[in-house]
């Protein structure tokens, strides 16, 4: 993509984006996109074109084998691939489209991210209808959260869910223990690991989003429901179930549950290179990482970590442990995990909607994510074990399917402000700057203002 565009729309929404990470912005990749003949919406122009992909998920790695098989079906469509950690994709992303200088198509998470870009997205609708017919909708898993005052902004890629907690089981198995299912049981487990001279769960508090995670997994329990009400202005943020999901939050790092040192680290890479190196037992990750149980996803790690990582490594899901009395556990919360948008600015703009539809409402490319064990969003395409190392791992993997089928609510908040003021809520606890019913307080206070 070439041209600026629109660029008061992106100054207004970059404001708000801005807050959602502190990451710093990364230089954007100049396009070497060149105009094509027009062409139906989501068909392929005339003559050869190259499009610019940005992307946290897929990374530079699992991005290869869609991309040489798009390419391989669509003489003519050339795919250039950017990785961008997440801690700085926002930020990179948003100077980017600013210079007019960004991706043709771009990855996005549903919630606050959606609704920041999309005056700045195509609506995929009518390519959606093209690819799959005018019931698309029921095709093609939760659209809806995607969906921006009846825009279709991105496409889902694949259905995820928090409310997990991964073990390194080859590391917790060699310390004669069992991974917890209780709080209690927690604490004494990761007294056990922590006397082993290891990290018991690793965090990457310094992203809101991986705190807000964990928030979520606790006050599930703590009142099942409850959160979800509260963000569509049906409960009081400020009520005594969310300052006890505070209380308990605060206590993973009162009682060391959580590394030293966890506000200071990003989720990635720094909380999962130190969990895929053997230097934790435990990480609050959810079902995005299920292709962690497969042989092809442990020699890319042995390829990426080289020394430091063995290939032989077992890494298990399990259900987010009771940390509450009479708390039910199995609860997951999510839906798209990715989708892509396709710029609005883009001069290779049907290559760039080819390419977004292909991702996603595509049999080959959905079969590919299923073969990494991540959920299809396209409707027609089951879950692919064949590639998952032990029967242990297939067994938890299966485990989730009711809990993906039956989630108890979106993993992401819709507005901006309101996440915002929960990242930092939960910072502030977590620092010991605020306690837990000032922090639900403030919450409950954005979202009134909202």
């Amino acid at each position: 993509m070439k041209s600026p565009f629109r660029l008061s729309a992106l100054a207004a929404a970059g404001a708000a984006m801005a807050l959602m990470l502190s990451a710093c912005g990364g230089g954007a990749t100049p396009t070497t996109s060149a105009p094509g003949t027009a062409a139906p919406t989501g068909e392929a122009p005339a003559g050869e074109v190259t499009i610019d992909f940005w992307s946290w998920n897929p990374d530079q790695n699992t991005a290869v084998p869609y991309i040489e098989a798009f390419e391989a079906s669509h003489e003519g469509i050339k795919v250039q691939h950017r990785f961008i950690q997440y801690s700085d994709y926002v930020n990179t992303v948003q100077l980017a489209l600013q210079s007019g200088s960004g991706p043709d198509v771009f990855g996005l998470q549903v919630g606050a991210l959606t609704n920041q870009f999309a005056p700045l997205a195509e609506d995929l609708a009518p390519a959606l209808e093209s690819a799959l017919g005018s019931d698309w909708k029921s095709k093609l898993t939760a659209t809806d959260q995607l969906s921006v005052d009846g825009k279709l902004v991105g496409l889902p890629w694949m259905v995820t869910g928090g409310g997990l907690m991964w073990a390194n089981q080859t590391l917790v198995d060699s310390l004669n223990l069992k991974v917890p299912t209780t709080m209690a049981e927690l604490k004494s487990f990761c007294a056990a690991v922590k006397d082993a001279g290891k990290a018991c769960i690793v965090h990457g508090a310094k992203d809101a989003w991986q705190n807000i995670d964990a928030y979520q997994s606790i006050v599930n329990q703590v009142s099942p429901g409850a959160f979800y009400k509260a963000m569509n202005k049906e409960a009081d943020f400020s009520g005594p179930e969310f300052v006890k999901a505070f209380e308990i939050w605060k206590s993973f790092f009162d009682d060391g549950l959580f590394q030293d040192g966890a506000l200071g680290a990003t989720a990635y890479p720094d909380a999962n290179d130190a969990f895929k190196k053997g230097q934790a037992a435990l990480i609050i990750f959810g079902s995005w990482q299920n292709s962690d149980t497969t042989n092809a996803r442990m020699a890319q790690y042995a390829e990426t970590y080289g020394d430091d990582f063995d290939p032989n490594t077992i890494f298990m899901p399990y259900f987010f442990p009771q940390v509450v009395d009479g708390g039910k556990t199995g609860t997951m919360f999510g839906g798209p995990d990715v989708g892509f948008a396709v710029s609005s600015g883009s001069d290779a703009k049907d290559a760039a909607i080819t390419f977004a539809t292909w991702l996603t409402a595509n049999e080959e490319a959905q079969a590919m994510m299923a073969k990494t064990v991540q959920q299809p969003a396209l409707a027609s395409v089951p879950l692919d074990l064949s590639d998952v190392k032990t029967p242990e791992q297939a067994t938890a993997l299966e485990a989730q399917g009711p809990a993906l089928a039956d989630m108890i609510g979106p993993r992401e908040i819709q507005s901006a402000d309101v996440r915002t003021a929960l990242g930092d809520a939960l910072s502030a606890v977590a620092s010991g700057q605020q306690t837990p019913a000032d922090a639900a307080a403030a919450v409950q206070a954005a979202i009134a203002a909202s």
